[in-house]
């Protein structure tokens, strides 16, 4: 923060009434405390709020916006300020666009339930949405590549439509949505859009007596931990580095008010990864041995096992087992032991401070430097 500098007026127009909306809002601050001298105008909002009334008259600096609806638009292409938008759902001459990616979501989702040895998959989500689309044709066109199909689900009615309108309409075509996971072949990975919609089906499939995860596991999106865990069971979800997109978006708009061009291609902001909970909690293998290793490592990998100890639990060889194991689950028992104790270790990094010897530790490494 340059001393003495005037005090920016900044509008931030972004739902503070979603997990991604608020995380978001807390990269802006996180920035604007140590890098800015803003004065910030933002007043709670919702997904498809209509534009608060002050902005007609505001007299500002800059804004970052969510840009949900085509009013909200329209007004901020009336205002020509310097602005960053987080949803490009209407793009706006000279206002650039950071979002998460959703190619990161879909590969992080699907690799995900293929390691737990799903090979049957399904979307679920809102047609006509515009995140909704887009990661359903990135899982189908992912999957393909892996010689998989996907079976879709979406609510009828397809044409553009705002988040909130099509969450509730999810809901009025529960019967709809129970039929369609009554008849998916078993075991099934369900990819929902959203955490709402993947809560919308794991309260369906507890009305149709589908057992989840055995009969299909559901992963979302957003990780929204009051939602996640008010599922049942608690709901797995990919998690968006929200808070790193609001740090990029402040740090933009600041460059842009200083006089710098905005830049033509949209950023976007790769996901943390995924939290794990009971809707995924399940192998879904065939080959009992293979079954009985990879639960072995899922609950010791970061014990400092060996691929000696797994083969110790299964009654084959080790090169049957790696065989096997290759056929089924695509790797070796090695690369998948490494594999959970990576994903640990970045958990470790981003939600601790715990100093690196303890995190080597808990993960299963003798010292720091192994790790």
């Amino acid at each position: 923060m340059r001393a003495g500098a005037t005090r920016k007026k900044i509008a931030l127009l972004i739902e503070s009434s979603r997990v991604y909306g608020r995380g978001v809002l807390r990269g802006i601050a996180i920035y604007a405390r140590t890098h800015a001298n803003w004065s910030i105008y933002q007043v709670e909002r919702a997904l498809g709020d209509a534009p608060p009334q002050w902005l007609r008259e505001w007299r500002g600096d800059g804004i970052i916006a969510r840009a949900d609806t085509k009013q909200l638009a329209n007004e901020i292409r009336r205002l020509q300020l310097p602005t960053v938008d987080l949803s490009g759902l209407f793009p706006l001459p000279g206002v650039p666009v950071i979002e998460t990616d959703d190619h990161g979501v879909v590969r992080l989702a699907c690799d995900h339930l293929l390691e737990r040895g799903f090979r049957c998959f399904a979307f679920c989500g809102y047609a006509g949405v515009g995140y909704s689309e887009r990661r359903k044709t990135l899982a189908a066109d992912y999957l393909s590549r892996r010689g998989m199909t996907v079976s879709v689900y979406e609510t009828p009615h397809r044409r553009l439509a705002s988040t909130p309108r099509s969450e509730s309409r999810g809901v009025l075509y529960e019967r709809q949505l129970g039929d369609w996971l009554v008849g998916l072949e078993q075991p099934t990975a369900v990819l929902a859009c959203n955490d709402v919609r993947a809560q919308q089906a794991l309260n369906v499939c507890r009305e149709r007596g589908i057992q989840v995860p055995d009969d299909v596991a559901v992963i979302g999106v957003d990780n929204d931990e009051v939602l996640c865990e008010l599922s049942d069971p608690p709901l797995s979800s990919v998690e968006n580095d929200t808070v790193r997109i609001g740090q990029e978006a402040a740090a933009l708009l600041t460059r842009m008010i200083d006089g710098n061009p905005p830049p033509h291609a949209r950023q976007i902001v790769e996901p943390l990864g995924i939290v794990t909970r009971r809707s995924t909690d399940v192998l879904a293998v065939d080959d009992k041995t293979v079954a009985t290793a990879l639960r072995f490592i899922h609950d010791h990998a970061c014990d400092g096992i060996g691929v000696g100890d797994v083969v110790k639990r299964v009654p084959v060889s080790r090169s049957t087992l790696e065989r096997r194991f290759a056929r089924i689950v695509g790797k070796s028992p090695r690369a998948e032991i490494n594999r959970i104790r990576i994903e640990r270790i970045k958990r470790l990094l981003i939600d601790t401070e715990l100093k690196l010897s303890v995190v080597a530790r808990m993960t299963g490494f003798l010292h720091a430097e192994y790790m």
